[in-house]
């Protein structure tokens, strides 16, 4: 048994940061004075996969500033003094002992780019767990193809670098992309988690292959599995 971790949403708490990117692209937009979403609102319509345009449009902004709202926002998420605002979930370290313990191997592909990951990983201190050659992500100058196509590859690619079996790994993962990507790839299946950008509704809808609201449950699927 192995597991791929996503690292934005599982193992990290990203509404912060993602809030705080919110408030900053509403500057210099004509929004009427208490039409500011506040924070718990903002992260529910994220988890319900409504648009960066239409979350602007409920904060009162026109089309135009909306539209325009949303794409600075996209540059704004991974802002570095905005990565500050990022806080790991309290369950990591605890799982990864346990994972360590049972010698079950594990690493992480995320969509971040290379100097955003590494950040984390000096952020959180997670190198105490992982060496440079469990962490994949984006090259640092790489253009989009697409999140799912760029996802399936890094899954494959970490399968391939790491000389495991993709039918005995397991991908935890909180989006439609890691499910997507995961079954692309032939991973033994998804584990979707609750607590990052998507709710459990849009991810029942994707019919994840097992569901988790912590990684506390990761431990419990994990030696349910293996006895």
């Amino acid at each position: 048994m192995n597991f791929c971790f996503d690292l934005d949403g599982p193992l990290i708490d990203v509404c912060d940061r993602y809030y705080r990117a919110y408030l900053e692209s509403l500057t210099g937009t004509d929004e009427s004075d208490g039409q500011v979403l506040s924070k718990e609102v903002f992260w529910k319509l994220k988890q319900n996969r409504i648009s960066d345009t239409e979350i602007g449009l409920l904060s009162g902004l026109s089309v135009r500033d909306a539209r325009n709202s949303a794409e600075l926002r996209k540059g704004l998420s991974f802002k570095e003094e905005y990565l500050t605002l990022d806080k790991l979930f309290d369950d990591v370290y605890k799982t990864f002992d346990y994972l360590k313990s049972q010698k079950i191997s594990f690493f992480i592909v995320t969509l971040r780019r290379q100097s955003q990951l590494m950040y984390a990983v000096k952020q959180f201190k997670l190198n105490k767990y992982l060496g440079n050659e469990r962490l994949f992500c984006r090259v640092e100058d790489q253009k989009s193809q697409g999140d799912v196509y760029e996802k399936h590859i890094l899954f494959a690619n970490a399968i391939n670098k790491l000389s495991l079996n993709p039918a005995e790994t397991w991908i935890i993962g909180d989006s439609e992309t890691d499910i997507l990507a995961g079954r692309l790839a032939r991973y033994k299946g998804v584990i979707a988690i609750t607590r990052g950008i998507r709710s459990q509704l849009q991810l029942e809808i994707l019919r994840p292959d097992s569901l988790v609201h912590s990684l506390t449950e990761l431990i419990n699927f994990a030696s349910t599995v293996r006895s």
